[in-house]
């Protein structure tokens, strides 16, 4: 028993609910305790205790009595006990803010190019921190120097990374395009992220097998003691078929729940189950993404999450262990992910100011060179890194690219004089001019 973690409990069954009680609990804004912070216990019993509750624990047993959880989720445990969650007003207002910008293909005056290296940026950096999530020892510089200059995995880091990288380009151009995704289709995306990696190759394009004979011993840590123990394989599988009925919009569920809601229930879906013997939390972020971009929200594209998640390593993992055990209360991890989406979509927004501003700013300059917007941003790059280089892998990779549009584009910029090549071995690389900056000066 001393191997569990297990939260701090409190019976609340034997504190009364006044209606003294509740007037309180909503003239002095208590219920901020279960909307954009939604606290458990374990943070409720250093809060200051308002008139009219007698401890931390009375005021506690007012809020739970609060959280009514009036949607129940398909997601059920081994003992039949549903999962359930309620909506708040801070997730109401962030939904609707999702949605103004669910179908924006950037009403800006960005290039199409613009808007392909700002996809480009998106998977680099979620394939980049889902795996850093996972404990991949590289640093971010190194990682995007990798795939950018398809240089060759070093070690496994490397490799879970490429991977991943690889599993965000499957996921935006392939499985989003069908209509209704397998077991198969799980399977597939489980082989991309573990090739090259997974230590036990028996693992690979199969689910977990966990019965009575323990042949896939998994469980879940946290703090060095066990977090979550997965349900047997005959009932998981039972449950994961449910799952996929779920993501395909079909099955015994019929309750309306909002898309961004319904990726995050996918997410930790996937989590509880545990369906693989590894990888499992890399494959529920993936499938986050392919159920919001299949449903056109693309604005997705543009956000690395996990880039925002692996700041709080800690409070994620918690977001599962208080779902799990605070009588099933899916909104802690639902409330996790709304408040990184709010970061990450602030954040972007800003991003996208800033860029606008320096594109504008970086490009007026060179406008009257007869240059598309990706050879102006080289300029202006080897103008800011003169002893850079670069070569037709990286202007490809970076911009999202075809390899003769790629080779065109430096073609163009060595004809004019402006940059110039060297050949080593099949490799051809390319140089700024010494004297760049008198070149490009507006006569």
């Amino acid at each position: 028993m001393n191997n569990l973690y297990t939260l701090e409990k409190i019976d609340i069954d034997k504190f009364q609910i006044s209606k003294a009680k509740l007037d309180h609990y909503f003239e002095q804004n208590i219920s901020k305790y279960s909307d954009f912070n939604y606290l458990y216990w374990d943070k409720i019993k250093f809060q200051p205790v308002p008139k009219w509750f007698k401890d931390s624990k009375d005021l506690w047993g007012t809020i739970k009595f609060m959280r009514t959880l009036n949607y129940v989720s398909p997601i059920k445990t081994d003992s039949w006990e549903f999962f359930r969650f309620w909506e708040l007003e801070f997730s109401k207002k962030l939904l609707h803010e999702i949605d103004k910008n669910a179908s924006w293909t950037f009403y800006t005056p960005f290039s199409e190019s613009d808007k392909r290296l700002f996809v480009t940026n998106w998977m680099l950096e979620e394939a980049i921190s889902s795996s850093q999530l996972e404990w991949a020892s590289t640093t971010s510089r190194n990682a995007v120097k990798m795939i950018k200059q398809w240089i060759k995995p070093k070690n496994d880091s490397d490799r879970m990374i490429l991977n991943n990288y690889e599993v965000m380009y499957f996921v935006k151009d392939e499985l989003v395009k069908k209509e209704k995704i397998d077991e198969s289709d799980l399977l597939y995306l489980q082989e991309i992220l573990t090739k090259w990696v997974i230590e036990n190759k028996w693992e690979i394009w199969r689910f977990r097998d966990i019965n009575d004979d323990n042949k896939d011993p998994i469980v879940v840590k946290f703090k060095w003691k066990i977090a979550h123990e997965p349900m047997k394989s005959e009932k998981m599988r039972v449950e994961l078929k449910r799952l996929i009925d779920f993501m395909n919009d079909e099955g015994d569920f019929n309750t309306f729940v909002h898309p961004v809601i319904k990726a995050i229930v996918i997410h930790f879906w996937i989590w509880y189950l545990h369906p693989f013997c590894d990888w499992n939390g890399r494959t529920a972020r993936a499938l986050f993404y392919w159920y919001l971009l299949k449903n056109d929200y693309f604005w997705f594209s543009f956000i690395p999450l996990s880039s925002i998640i692996k700041k709080s390593k800690i409070e994620y993992a918690k977001s599962y262990i208080y779902s799990e055990q605070d009588d099933r209360d899916l909104w802690y991890f639902i409330n996790y992910n709304l408040r990184k989406i709010k970061i990450a979509l602030d954040a972007f927004q800003s991003d996208l100011k800033n860029r606008f501003k320096d594109n504008h700013s970086n490009l007026k300059d060179l406008r009257h060179l007869d240059l598309n917007d990706r050879q102006k941003k080289l300029l202006k790059y080897f103008l800011e890194n003169k002893d850079s280089f670069t070569n037709s892998l990286i202007h490809k990779n970076y911009y999202n690219i075809s390899k003769p549009t790629a080779v065109s584009d430096l073609n163009i910029l060595r004809k004019k004089w402006l940059i110039y090549s060297t050949k080593s071995w099949r490799n051809i690389s390319y140089f700024p001019v010494e004297n760049l900056e008198n070149l490009i000066k507006k006569d």
